[in-house]
């Protein structure tokens, strides 16, 4: 016999109540918040915190983008960048597991840099040869910024260091006070 009423599991229920609770929410965004302000105060040892996440990374989307680039559907040029980028990306990922904080400090900026001028000669090749197709200017005026920061990061690694920790300091803050009122509103409508 079959019942249309599935038995409760407890861990399963704790699980969901715990994910819908706007107190989640609320730490979360709490937490988030704090990072970001301990980025902006810590420049330095957010720095080697991130360049060490990032050597993480670094290698699963190395891998990722030698899959991307292997695909079939992929064309030859575009096959080519994804998979020198990929090959890229393990060798650095790897070696920044080891690195000093200034070594980290450079390569990361230049890796940036690196990654964002090629970017935008992919978004600028691909703008110029998409004719008639939706975004198409999009893809040409990001191909432009991603040129010019992979450009000033290559050239200015410390400048651009502490640019782009500020930024993804403030983008962490702004991000943490929108959870801090997501989790409000949460608790608004579950009280209703």
């Amino acid at each position: 016999m079959s019942s249309d009423v599935q038995a409760s599991d407890p861990l399963t229920d704790k699980v969901d109540a715990i994910g819908k609770s706007w107190v989640l929410v609320l730490v979360l965004g709490l937490l988030t918040l704090g990072v970001g302000i301990r980025a902006l105060n810590y420049p330095a040892s957010a720095y080697h915190a991130i360049a060490t996440l990032f050597g993480l990374w670094l290698v699963v989307t190395g891998i990722g983008s030698i899959i991307r680039g292997l695909a079939s559907h992929v064309d030859g040029a575009t096959r080519v960048l994804f998979v020198l980028t990929g090959g890229l990306s393990l060798y650095l990922g790897s070696w920044f597991l080891h690195a000093t904080i200034l070594e980290k400090t450079v390569v990361l900026s230049v890796y940036i840099g690196f990654v964002f001028l090629f970017r935008g000669i992919v978004d600028l090749v691909t703008g110029f040869g998409a004719h008639g197709q939706p975004g198409r200017g999009w893809a040409i005026f990001m191909g432009f910024v991603g040129m010019s920061a992979g450009l000033y990061m290559m050239n200015h690694p410390f400048a651009g260091a502490a640019a782009w920790i500020t930024v993804v300091a403030w983008f962490l803050m702004i991000l943490g006070i929108m959870e801090i009122f997501g989790a409000f509103q949460i608790r608004s409508a579950t009280r209703h």
